[in-house]
């Protein structure tokens, strides 16, 4: 019997290295890797060609190897656009160029007003038509389309509509993957006429939400298989909770066996404190005196002359949005200062959130420092540098700060939600609180400030621990690839 080796596409509106926003790219970007690596078939992955990606290319001496313009209707417009290809480390990347909808001052939203594009909608229902009309223009047959978050919904959607009695499609099916439930492309209906579909799929079972379109809920109700990036989160999203009003579709995809939850994973080529390209001081488990004075040359570079190597630093890099915690934590900045340890943070989000905490590190200078950005050099040594990370979630669908953090030694604080809960094993490999209330986070974080002054060989077992953990990618790529495996057997 031959080996079965799928043809997948991924499709995401952004994936790394080639266009990144947040956490949706590193996991495309990874997955793709892994799946190439593997060489249990073939990957090659679509995205829109932004601004980013053009000085990417430029940046890596790459270039377009073909290319090929085509012409679709949007709603009453016709638009030209073009599909092109090029390699990367082995793996096909194809790039849907059409200026107007994808050269932008940002990829969601104009990144000087922070205001969404008014044409999200129809940008979205561009590159999800394109690139079906342009697969047959190029003859490139998949097995597989695997469609990330809501902006990529309206694939598994066209393949049950608009592509459903299409002969070149007859065999592909659709994993739809969701890295955050919350976010979910919710449009008017007014605008229902670009999608170019009978208003018979405007039902509760189709694309309607409380009268509005819902990409998201297009991707649940027709993809093959669903997946959500951890365990515990594919439980949580079947409750009002965490559902956000559609706990009751999930629960059916549950109960179908079409629903899965598979962690995400850690490249750890670019997350290794012994190879990390951002690191002044490199280090592994065997010489952990060197994270140490990793911690003292950040906390120079930050202004403080003559650090005290036994004062813990703790550290976050996260959004700065009401699910990343930061309510609960702003009530107990104060007491955290009071018990002598150094305190930074890295981020950007709600401007209240950024104004508070930049009126903190004012009051507590040198010992609390704030930067109002999103830096890739400054997470990486936050990460490295810090003794403990702050992961206070309200809700975490995978989390991959605290990932890292354990391949760097860096003790997590999480909340027990999600993938946090999937991850951290609390008094072997971080600390877990679970009521969401400013008081349960005061009293975890005090437990591990006087674990770690009070107690060195516990911490240090606790880093060596951390450090053991193994969350590469591999494991999760095999799961996708059987996901594969057995949409291909159900023909």
């Amino acid at each position: 019997m031959a080996t079965f080796k799928p043809h997948v596409l991924l499709v995401a509106t952004e994936v790394s290295p080639f266009a990144k926003v947040g956490g949706l790219a590193d996991v495309v970007g990874a997955l793709a890797k892994e799946f190439h690596s593997l060489g249990k078939g073939r990957i090659s992955v679509a995205l829109p060609r932004y601004n980013d990606v053009d000085r990417f290319l430029a940046s890596q001496n790459l270039t377009i190897d073909k290319r090929e313009e085509l012409t679709i209707s949007i709603g009453h417009q016709s638009i030209t656009g073009a599909i092109e290809h090029f390699s990367y480390k082995g793996i096909d990347i194809y790039l849907i160029d059409q200026p107007h909808y994808f050269k932008r001052n940002g990829i969601y939203f104009d990144e000087t007003y922070k205001i969404d594009y008014a044409d999200n909608l129809e940008r979205m229902t561009f590159f999800t038509k394109f690139v079906f009309e342009a697969l047959k223009a190029i003859d490139l047959k998949v097995d597989i389309i695997h469609a990330h978050d809501w902006q990529c919904g309206l694939f598994p959607f066209y393949l049950k509509s608009l592509y459903k009695m299409d002969g070149f499609y007859k065999n592909t099916k659709s994993v739809f993957t969701i890295h955050n439930l919350s976010y979910q492309g919710i449009f008017s209906v007014e605008q229902y006429g670009i999608l170019g579909v009978d208003w018979k799929y405007f039902t509760i079972n189709g694309l309607e939400f409380y009268g509005h379109i819902n990409l998201l809920k297009a991707g649940i109700n027709f993809a093959d298989m669903i997946t959500v990036v951890s365990e515990t989160y594919a439980k949580e999203i079947q409750s009002p909770e965490f559902g956000n009003g559609l706990e009751g579709i999930i629960r059916e995809k549950a109960t179908s066996g079409q629903l899965i939850g598979i962690m995400n994973g850690v490249d750890y080529e670019e997350w290794n404190p012994e190879n990390d390209i951002y690191l002044p001081i490199k280090y592994n488990s065997k010489n952990l005196d060197q994270k140490k004075n990793l911690k003292l040359a950040y906390l120079k570079e930050k202004g403080i002359a003559d650090p005290d190597p036994n004062r813990p630093l703790l550290g976050m890099v996260s959004r700065l949005v009401d699910q990343k915690g930061l309510d609960i934590l702003l009530d107990i900045i104060p007491a955290l200062m009071e018990q002598g340890i150094y305190l930074t943070i890295l981020g950007q989000g709600k401007e209240e959130y950024e104004i508070k905490l930049k009126d903190f590190a004012r009051h507590y200078h040198p010992n609390m420092m704030v930067s109002i950005t999103f830096d890739i050099a400054e997470s990486h040594k936050i990460i490295a540098s810090s003794d403990m990370l702050l992961v206070p979630s309200r809700f975490e669908p995978a989390g991959l700060t605290q990932l890292y953090a354990m391949s760097y030694g860096t003790i997590p604080i999480v909340r027990k939600t999600g993938g946090l809960a999937d991850s951290v094993t609390h008094g072997k490999t971080g600390f877990v609180f679970e009521p969401y209330t400013p008081e349960a986070l005061l009293s975890i974080v005090s437990q591990a400030i006087a674990t770690y002054k009070q107690n060195r060989s516990a911490w240090e077992k606790l880093m060596h621990n951390a450090m053991k953990e193994d969350f590469g990618w591999r494991k999760s790529a095999l799961k996708y690839i059987e996901i594969y495996k057995q949409l291909m057997q159900t023909q």
